[in-house]
């Protein structure tokens, strides 16, 4: 088992270097953590105290790797419950959970937690601004990679949130940088983080062995389009009609 100690130096080692990661939450299967439940719990059931995210209103269970947080969160409101790492995700399937809310938290999300469960590793996720007409140049590719169009057509159907998606490419400034593919996502803007992420998770591997980074971004499909998809000529890859998913470019199959 993993000592608390061990956890908390992995977490963070994770924190200053993404690199880091992979290892980390393969620690935390193995690890005991922290979870709150109700002081008073229905006879034979097990019950996770919930709140909602300050980054997006979602409910989500909070957990903590140290008992010391756990126990200055609850404030003797709630009940301190140890309990496994797999075995708190195996409990708690279908729900998105917060690490350390009170400091560096960080959201898995249920598309996460099952990877972790299923191979024991997360995709690796960073945040960064993006703005075209910044330093990096958004252009329209010849063709798009058709690994990666087949593998988006296979995700997105699950990712219900999502209704358009493209692909485009980031040239860099640098010239040492490689270009990196871009995916875009047109979908309900309230639940954008978790798209972006259940779609990185489910194209990890497809990823991996492209070669080539690739970055996701995200709009809001209630609105305009982005006026670059017009302007690039940018043509959908996969688009979401009533319940049933419909590709929309031809010659991948």
């Amino acid at each position: 088992m993993i000592s608390t100690t061990d956890l908390e130096q992995l977490m963070a080692a994770s924190i200053q270097d993404i690199r880091a990661e992979p290892a980390f939450f393969r620690a935390l299967l193995d690890a005991n953590v922290f979870v709150h439940t109700p002081k008073v719990e229905p006879p034979g059931r097990c019950q996770f105290v919930m709140f909602r995210s300050p980054d997006n209103g979602q409910y989500v269970i909070p957990v903590f790797t140290d008992r010391a947080k756990a126990d200055w969160a609850a404030r003797d409101n709630v009940r301190v419950l140890e309990v496994n790492g797999r075995e708190l995700f195996r409990l708690a399937r279908g729900a998105a959970l917060m690490l350390n809310p009170n400091d560096a938290r960080c959201t898995l999300y249920p598309e996460e937690i099952e990877r972790l469960l299923r191979d024991g590793t997360v995709a690796s996720v960073q945040k960064w601004k993006f703005e075209n007409g910044g330093e990096e140049q958004i252009y329209k590719l010849e063709s798009p990679p058709r690994a990666l169009v087949k593998a988006l057509r296979k995700a997105l159907p699950e990712v219900r949130s999502v209704e358009i998606a493209y692909i485009a490419g980031i040239r860099w400034p640098k010239e040492n940088q490689p270009d990196s593919l871009l995916i875009v996502l047109g979908g309900d803007d309230k639940v954008a983080e978790r798209s972006v992420r259940a779609v990185a998770t489910a194209l990890y591997e497809q990823t991996d062995k492209s070669g080539r980074p690739v970055d996701v971004v995200h709009f809001d499909n209630r609105r305009a389009r982005p006026a670059w998809i017009e302007e690039l000529g940018l043509e959908p890859i996969y688009r979401r009609r009533s319940r049933k998913a419909v590709p929309v470019l031809k010659g991948y199959n």
